[in-house]
């Protein structure tokens, strides 16, 4: 029997039609420098091949999502997280192939990159960006601020009637050692720009900052309510407490809850508030109840509220450490890239229009993930000490 190419290798692998060491054999053949142009040709070609677009059931999402779900079960894919599989309904090679390219140019450019010293990428010969040395702090009632990267486990402070404590495990966790009203001492906890962060308010819930994100909080609560201030992004685990209602207020959004999950993005540089109920459920302004897997959306310019649902993996990918993307746009990819990597990103050419899908893990560096980003021929990047522009991509001449 003849042996199997690279290119019906290829065919299979987009057609879903591989088994586990078919797809070994096939990423194995794609890392042979030899191989690296017939890829190129083959990935133009399943690009432009108009055929992917006829199916009358297709839904770029939903290809995207269930490719993705694929893609993660594969442990020849290290910049692709991998979490519990989920059940596909229908055949996913009746879909575009858009977004399997993008996954298999993640797939193979992490493993260019890391197997070979030099690529011929855009950004290849550009200075890696050193990463940031911002910790997370928390700043006491009195202004004071405690790195807690540096702080030694145990009581770090007295703030009214509670002790702070640093856990084992870094977190942040509160101690009531006195019932007697001593009045309200806020605290305030910040995470910088490529930092995420785990902590315990007062009364037992849990609550996950995402990067360049603080939450401002009474060290102790009062008896009638629980009231806490978030800029950025944060998942709470509300603790469950019927006589004192939680709520949260974020850039002109306020949710009341009882006892439940949810995850809010109230970042500046973003034109709405978004929060998206997990589990239970939440009064949104007074107004608008969310049920789980729903998302409130407040337009900061009109005051306009409307509830979605969600890509539920994609708003919580922060949290399990991916950047996520499903059909994002690629301002809006940047402005996730930003944060974590604390750079400053500006665009030249006309980039409306650019949405991208893919999951890459936290973990991996900017350039990394920049060159996956740059071999969808899509749009390329310029590295000029933190600052990174953003370009559409154009053939060399």
């Amino acid at each position: 029997m003849s042996e199997i190419t690279f290119e019906e290798l290829f065919k299979g692998y987009m057609s879903g039609a591989l088994n586990a060491e078919e797809i070994r054999l096939f990423r194995s053949m794609a890392l042979q420098p030899e191989n690296r142009a017939l890829l190129s040709q083959l990935l133009q070609d399943a690009f432009n091949d108009p055929a992917y677009a006829e199916n009358a059931d297709f839904d770029a999402g939903e290809m995207a999502e269930e490719i993705m779900m694929k893609a993660r079960q594969s442990e020849a894919v290290p910049v692709l997280h991998r979490t519990r599989p989920s059940i596909i309904a229908r055949p996913w090679f009746k879909y575009a192939a858009a977004a399997a390219i993008f996954l298999l140019l993640l797939a193979v450019s992490w493993e260019w990159s890391t197997h070979k010293k030099t690529t011929t990428g855009f950004i290849a010969q550009q200075a890696q960006i050193p990463q940031g040395t911002a910790r997370p702090v928390l700043i006491l009632g009195d202004g004071t601020r405690i790195a807690l990267d540096s702080a030694a486990n145990g009581a770090i402070a007295r703030q009214g009637s509670a002790q702070v404590i640093k856990l084992a495990n870094g977190q942040l966790a509160y101690k009531q050692f006195s019932q007697k009203n001593t009045g309200l001492v806020y605290n305030t906890m910040q995470t910088p720009t490529g930092c995420l962060y785990q902590l315990i308010l007062p009364d037992g819930s849990h609550v996950w900052l995402n990067a360049a994100s603080s939450i401002r909080y009474p060290a102790a609560f009062p008896d009638d309510k629980r009231t806490v201030e978030v800029s950025g992004e944060a998942y709470f685990d509300i603790a469950k407490d019927d006589r004192k209602p939680f709520i949260v207020t974020a850039k002109g959004m306020e949710i009341q809850v009882l006892g439940t999950a949810f995850n809010i993005m109230a970042y500046t540089d973003e034109a709405t508030v978004k929060t998206t109920l997990v589990q239970g459920a939440v009064r949104v302004n007074a107004a608008r109840i969310l049920h789980p897997g729903e998302q409130a959306v407040l337009q900061h310019a009109s005051g306009e509220l409307s509830i979605t649902r969600p890509d539920m993996e994609e708003i919580l990918g922060w949290k399990n450490g991916e950047f996520y993307f499903r059909n994002t746009d690629i301002s809006a990819i940047m402005r996730q890239v930003a944060r974590w990597y604390d750079i400053e990103i500006k665009y030249e050419g006309d980039m409306s229009g650019i949405k991208l899908s893919g999951i890459v893990s936290r973990t991996a560096k900017i350039t990394q993930l920049l060159k996956a980003l740059e071999l969808t021929k899509i749009v390329r990047f310029k590295i000029q000490g933190r600052t990174i522009t953003v370009m559409p991509y154009q053939e060399a001449n």
